[in-house]
């Protein structure tokens, strides 16, 4: 008797939803109101794929745009860049100029009969510099290089002391680090 009562409950189940779908299409109102509802919820879903999708590509265009462009205040973009090594040479003095975009902070050091300048976190994609001088009482030799992130330069006497100085320059947007060597005995 127990699967009698379950198939006419089943059978009854099955009369009352008919009766309600027909008395949906039937009433135009109640078929209006269930049209609106899943208008707004198809809506809501597509508000919210936008939405997603929209962040999505935000995301995405954030990493390849910090892929092209660093940071300006990360430490990689405020490195200064080495933007040339010349060297000037008068009958009385010899100068090297190395211009920088910015500002630099160097460490100066003056071993006997030499000057070595250590520029932290300075970048040149110059390769390595240098050459010879000749002067009356001897010569000195000078180098310009990379040297993991540092630039170094090195001015080395030979055949005599090395006397140079160096001091740093603004010039318009850039800044010249000059070294100048006394060629006159």
């Amino acid at each position: 008797m127990n699967l009698w009562q379950r198939l006419v409950e089943l059978l009854l189940r099955e009369h009352r939803a008919r009766q309600d779908e027909l008395a949906r299409v039937e009433n135009p109102d109640l078929l209006k109101a269930e049209w609106r509802v899943q208008r707004q919820r198809l809506t809501l879903w597509l508000a919210s794929a936008a939405l997603g999708a929209g962040l999505f590509g935000m995301i995405i265009g954030q990493l390849m745009y910090q892929r092209n462009h660093p940071d300006p205040w990360s430490a990689e973009a405020r490195r200064p860049v080495i933007l040339g090594v010349d060297t000037r040479q008068d009958p009385g003095r010899f100068e090297l100029l190395i211009t920088a975009d910015r500002s630099l902070f160097y460490e100066r050091y003056r071993p006997e009969g030499a000057l070595s300048l250590r520029l932290p976190r300075a970048r040149w994609d110059g390769g390595e510099r240098q050459g010879r001088v000749v002067r009356p009482g001897g010569s000195f030799s000078w180098t310009v290089r990379q040297d993991g992130q540092d630039l170094k330069v090195l001015l080395v006497g030979v055949g005599g002391p090395l006397q140079a100085g160096d001091h740093l320059v603004e010039e318009g947007e850039n800044w010249v680090l000059k070294i100048e060597v006394p060629l006159a005995p």
